[in-house]
This record gives structure tokens, C-alpha cells and sequence, in this order.
């Protein structure tokens, strides 16, 4: 059974000019989102990356390591709102891989953090600087599609009900 919004129509709209499916991994390293917190683990891989088959690389007029901003039809532009004026660009490096279907792409989760000690913060008049290493890297979980039948959340597989990021399309757009 398709994804379906919340009132039983398929997504056919929002997938017209993304030609990517995005999909999301985990890497050993960061398989949650508090494992930035273990600074000895930064050095095996200290970002992630947008992940994508050569073939669509060459299609898009991609190099491999040039920047990219992850948009989708929900999120024109790529950007997490982090609420009070704040907000943060889903841009992330680009790696060719063959390990990527081409029309897939993909990014490892636990990477591009604002919070759990990526930004400043002040706690009783102290100012707690943040760590650039935690910020590192790209999380473009906020390009996954919203319910254009709710508007304020994701879609929604609607036999298992269970959170539905596994059929949003995308576009990779070079910075």
C-alpha cells in the first residue's frame, strides 16, 4: 500500500521536480544522537555526508565534495526552524559512492547538530560555549515531506502507522 496523506491521496504532487529519494543511515560511530557527546569518536568520521551515486552526480553537474542544500517540495528552503528567529541550513558535502542506487540519496544520522552542545548557551548567567565538532555535518531529516493534509507533521504509513521517511523525494542543489 502507497503512503498516502492523511485524507488517503498519494504524495504524486510533491514529487514533481525531486528526483531523489531520500533515505537516512547510521554509522557505527553515531547511531544516536547523543553519541557527539563522546568526543573520542569525532576522529573515525568527523562529518557525514550527502551521499549519492555517481551517475546522478554527473547529472547534476556535481564534483565530489562540492556543498549542496537538501530541499523538498515541504521544505523549499532547506532549512530547520529552530524557533525564535533561529535557523539552520540543511547543507552538507557531497561523496560519491557506488553504494547508492542511483535516484537514491542519503545521509547518516547523529551528524549536524544545533543543540547537545553544538551551539552556545548561557545557564544562570554562565556562558557555556559550544563545540564546533558537534555541529559538523549535515541532518536533513526537516526535508522530509509534512502531511500537506495536516500540515504540522510527517506523512504517515497508513497500514502500520509508523513515520513515513521512507518515500520523500528531494533535490540536491549545489551552494
Amino acid at each position: 500500500v502507497p503512503i498516502r496523506d492523511y485524507h488517503g491521496r498519494e504524495p504524486d504532487e510533491l514529487r514533481k521536480g525531486h528526483d531523489l529519494a531520500l533515505i537516512t543511515h547510521r554509522t557505527i560511530t553515531q547511531c544516536k544522537s547523543r553519541t557527539i557527546a563522546d568526543p573520542w569518536l569525532t576522529p573515525l568520521m568527523p562529518e557525514n555526508a550527502v551521499l549519492v551515486n555517481p551517475v546522478d552526480a554527473k547529472s547534476l553537474g556535481l564534483k565530489d565534495g562540492d556543498l549542496v542544500k537538501v530541499v523538498s517540495a515541504t521544505n523549499p528552503s532547506g532549512e530547520w526552524d529552530l524557533g525564535a528567529g533561529n535557523k539552520k541550513l540543511m547543507i552538507g558535502k557531497v561523496v560519491f559512492t557506488q553504494t547508492m542506487r542511483p535516484g537514491v540519496t542519503s545521509f547518516a544520522l547523529g551528524f549536524g547538530h544545533w543543540a547537545t552542545g553544538a551551539a552556545d548557551t548561557t545557564i544562570d548567567g554562565l556562558l557555556i560555549k559550544g563545540e564546533k565538532r558537534r555541529a559538523a555535518g549535515i541532518h536533513a531529516n526537516a526535508a522530509m515531506w509534512i502531511d500537506p493534509a495536516l500540515k504540522n507533521t510527517c506523512m504517515v504509513d497508513p497500514v502500520g502507522g509508523s513515520v513515513s521517511f521512507y518515500d520523500t523525494y528531494v533535490k540536491i542543489m549545489p551552494i
